[in-house]
Formats: C-alpha cells, structure tokens, sequence
C-alpha cells in the first residue's frame, strides 16, 4: 500500500497548535478555531466492559457515573447483543462470550496503552443487524466544523460475510455518527436513530467501512460509506422526501493515493493501525448547499464533497454538530449463528477538533475535491 507522511509528526503538530492556543487564551475566553473538544484518552481510564446485553442509556439520567457503568470519558452508551452476559460456551478451542464493548489493554498503539475493543457477533440477517456498542459524548454546545481523528485496527483474519466470500453481497462495519440534538431534547434517549424522537436529532453523518464484491472477478472492493441524512417532519415519513439527504450518500472505494481499488486485506487487515481523519463542516447558512465532508486514511485524502445541503432553506441559523458516537453495530455473518463466532476490531487515540489543524499532509484529489 502506498502511503505518504507528513513532513512533521504529528506529536510536532499537536505541540504547536497547543502553544498556539495557550498564547490566544491569555486574558482572553476566545480559543483557536482547531480547539481539541473531546480526547478520550482511552491510555488513562480505568477498564471498563458492558454489563447488559441491552442497553439504551439516555443522557443524563443516573446520579452517578458508577452507577450507570459509564465508559472513561463519555456520558452514555448504548449495547446490543445475543451472547453475553447471558452465559458461557465452548466451540472448539473459542471460549465466550465476549463483552460487545470493552475498554481494556487487549490491544494497544503503544505499550501500557488501552483501546476499545468492539466484538461482532457473527448473527443476523436482512433488515437484522448483529451486535453494537457505541459511546457517546454530548459537546454541550453547538459546532460548525469537526476534524475527528482515530485509529482502527482490525483482527488480522476478520472474516467477511459468508456470501461475500461467494461473490455476492457485502460487509458493513459503522463506526462513526455525528449530529445535531435540538435543546427541545436534551435529557431523552440519544440512541433512537428511527421514527419521531430519531428525527429531532438531524441532520445526522455516519461513517461506516463497507467491503462490496465485484462479481465479474470475485474482488472485494474496501468502500468508504457514509450516510448524511436530514429528517423530514413525522407527517412524510414513509414518503419520498423521507430523508431529504439520502441522495447524498455517495460510496467511495479506497485507494491510497494509487489508480486501483484496494481490497477489505489490503487496507485493514495488515496487523497495523491504520489512521483515520473526518472532517465535516455545516453549510454556511440553511439551503446554502455548501457543506463538507473529507476522509483521510494514513494521511492520503480518499473522499471529499463540498456540496452537501445539511440544513433547508428556512431552517434555524443555530444548527450545529453537538453530539458523537464512536463505536457501531455490524452487517456481517461469516458463520452460522450456532457456531457463536466472534471477532473484533479496536479504536484509539480518539480525539475531535474544533476545526482542522494546519498539518501538511499528502492530498490526492477525487473528483469532488476542490482544486
């Protein structure tokens, strides 16, 4: 794979820009525009594990973190699975089951480090999605611009779907949604994605990993597919306008730089940590059609668009992105349910900026990128 890095390293770019944010913050509230919001700072929390199978935790609502088994430095999460905690099982030499969720040092960037571990329950089916964890953060404020960035590896012989091995389907693996969570909601579930409460949280983007088979040579393609989607009133659901971005959603193959699609092996399952970047930006005024989306892989820009419509015409001014969740559920069924299989992917290094930071990185434009 073909990979090009920076001219400083990234420990060099973030010492900068913190100097430079200490030196506008003197006798001033005004911070830079590439303010680190959120670093999760998996290395320095306690370990932590999902105790339910099921769980949708609004925000806020416990008296105390312990009391709601809240992950490090996030403020609700959200599980679903069929194996645990609901009892033990042996397959062969694969004891389980494994927690959906855990933050722990199973594996690590660097040593005595932790990450989140995120297991997929190889069960499933059409309109039937696996097991999730997400972990969730509420910004308590409203922002235009998020640069997000993290780190991914997966388990060196993931397994995609079953019939994707055939040559006819495909493998989805979410991991990542930012959207906006009017005042009018604060305090409710932050986890209903579908149907009247799912809808005054919009609009919404997701990014998830995607591996696609192309028939004609049994090649399965790594795609990058997000998903930006502004709800309609409860009065047009289940018509045409449903989502008013759903022809938004455009799949970008990877490539690294190179003219070549790379496959699902190729980019995430070489045994390393491969560098994630997303930056997204609201349009500049409702019905503007102006909004952003880039996502760099290993520094390497793969996708970008600059003409996503996030907000209406006639839409407030005060929309912003307010609330993340890393973590996802998973389309992907390489075994029968009765062989409970189980694999995992791990996310580190988690941070979110208020804007993106003046690193000199390698761009390969696609053809919606700006010249």
């Amino acid at each position: 794979m073909k990979r090009c890095s920076p001219k400083k390293s990234l420990g060099q770019v973030v010492f900068i820009r913190s100097v430079i944010i200490i030196m506008l913050g003197v006798g001033s509230e005004t911070l830079a525009d590439n303010e680190l919001i959120f670093d999760a700072d998996f290395d320095n929390q306690a370990d932590w594990r999902n105790t339910e199978s099921h769980q949708k935790l609004p925000y806020p609502s416990y008296s105390t973190k312990a009391e709601a088994n809240l992950p490090g430095n996030f403020d609700s999460y959200y599980t679903s699975e069929k194996w645990y905690p609901n009892g033990s099982y042996t397959v062969g030499s694969i004891t389980g089951p494994h927690p959906v969720g855990q933050i722990s040092g199973v594996q690590s960037r660097r040593p005595g480090g932790k990450s989140l571990l995120v297991y997929d329950e190889s069960y499933g089916g059409n309109s039937r999605w696996g097991s999730e964890v997400q972990l969730g953060k509420d910004f308590q404020e409203n922002y235009q611009v998020l640069w997000v960035e993290f780190y991914i590896k997966f388990q060196r012989d993931y397994v995609l779907h079953d019939q994707l091995r055939k040559g006819s389907s495909q493998s989805i693996m979410k991991v990542f949604r930012a959207r906006h969570v009017p005042e009018t909601y604060k305090g409710k579930n932050r986890y209903d994605f579908f149907g009247t409460g799912g809808r005054a949280k919009s609009p919404v983007y997701m990014l998830d990993f995607k591996s696609w088979t192309v028939r004609s040579n049994n090649f399965s393609v790594a795609r990058l597919t997000p998903f930006i989607r502004g709800y309609t009133p409860q009065e047009l659901i289940g018509s045409d306008e449903n989502y008013f971005l759903k022809n938004y959603e455009k799949e970008t193959s990877i490539k690294q730089g190179g003219s070549d699609s790379l496959s699902f092996a190729e980019v995430f399952q070489t045994g390393e940590w491969v560098k994630i970047n997303i930056l997204i930006k609201m349009d500049s005024a409702p019905g503007a059609g102006d909004g952003v989306e880039e996502v760099w892989i290993n520094d390497i820009l793969e996708k970008a668009r600059y003409d996503i419509p996030f907000r209406r015409a006639g839409e407030g001014e005060g929309v912003g992105f307010n609330w993340f969740s890393i973590g996802g559920n998973s389309h992907n069924i390489p075994y029968p349910e009765e062989d409970h299989y189980e694999q995992w992917f791990a996310i580190t290094d988690l941070k979110i900026y208020g804007g993106k930071p003046d690193t000199n990185v390698v761009t390969h434009a696609t053809k919606n990128s700006k010249p």
